[in-house]
């Protein structure tokens, strides 16, 4: 089992009721039922995520407020997902721009550069990861009993910049607080100015999701096709194909601008 993310194509008069609508469309490819044939089970559980984390679209100019633009759920322990700046989950296909791939892990990376300088501003300095990582290894008393070194990292953590900096969506959950090669966020402690960051961290890739048609095609990065209303073995309808892949944008491009278009994460 794993993590898999997937654009669901829905029209126009899903905007009424966007929950209802993920749920007829999405409700053929769902794991645990009996009705699905086992090869059309392509999830167990979603959520509505890529406007914290740069994964979604890039919103056109004009549109950053529209109420019409979908944004992340909250995580699975109720924490609200603030959208980054210029970005969402979703919406009405005109609202996004897709004519540049890498704007919304652009916008992501910068929106965790600046929220690092306004914590920064309200908060006292935190002790670097490498000062803790060093006197758990060459204190005794430091860490006592603390094997795992679960202990020092929790320590490292609960300092109050860094607390409210990595439990924010917008520290896009980098870094590394576990050995054997514990690395710190690499946006504290960083020599270059705003710019360099977001070129050096920005994804070098258009985000690569499966899609779900409006017809009911689950298309699986470009390499196969599952309908909704067959069963995978039986199915005697043409397949579709987006023109360009990966990166699906191309073909999410060519639909009408009406078409409401969802990214989520799903287990698989």
């Amino acid at each position: 089992m794993a993590g898999v993310r997937v654009t669901v194509c829905l029209p126009a008069e899903a905007a009424n009721d966007i929950p209802g609508a993920l749920d007829e469309a999405l409700a053929p490819f769902y794991i645990d039922t009996d009705d699905n044939p086992v090869d059309r089970g392509m999830w167990d559980s979603r959520r509505i995520l890529g406007g914290s984390d740069g994964t979604g679209f890039a919103i056109a100019s004009g549109y950053e407020n529209d109420p019409r633009l979908i944004h992340d759920d909250p995580r699975y322990d109720g924490t609200p997902c603030p959208s980054a700046p210029g970005v969402s989950a979703g919406g009405p296909r005109a609202l996004l721009d897709l004519s540049q791939p890498l704007a919304a892990s652009e916008r992501a990376v910068a929106a965790s550069w600046d929220l690092w300088r306004r914590l920064t501003a309200l908060h006292p300095p935190a002790v670097a990861l490498a000062d803790f990582v060093d006197r758990w290894w060459n204190d005794p008393t430091a860490f006592p009993d603390d094997r795992w070194g679960g202990e020092m990292f929790a320590a490292y953590r609960s300092q109050p910049l860094i607390q409210a900096f990595l439990g924010h969506p917008h520290s896009l959950g980098w870094g590394w607080l576990k050995f054997p090669d514990p690395a710190e966020h690499p946006v504290i402690h960083y020599d270059g100015d705003r710019d360099t960051y977001i070129r050096e961290f920005t994804s070098p890739h258009p985000q690569n999701t499966d899609v779900l048609t409006l017809d009911g095609w689950w298309l699986e990065g470009g390499s196969n096709a599952v309908h909704a209303t067959c069963d995978p073995n039986l199915c005697s309808h043409e397949r579709p194909w987006p023109a360009v892949w990966p990166g699906s944008e191309a073909y999410l491009a060519k639909l009408p601008e009406d078409t409401i278009l969802v990214r989520l994460r799903c287990h698989a």
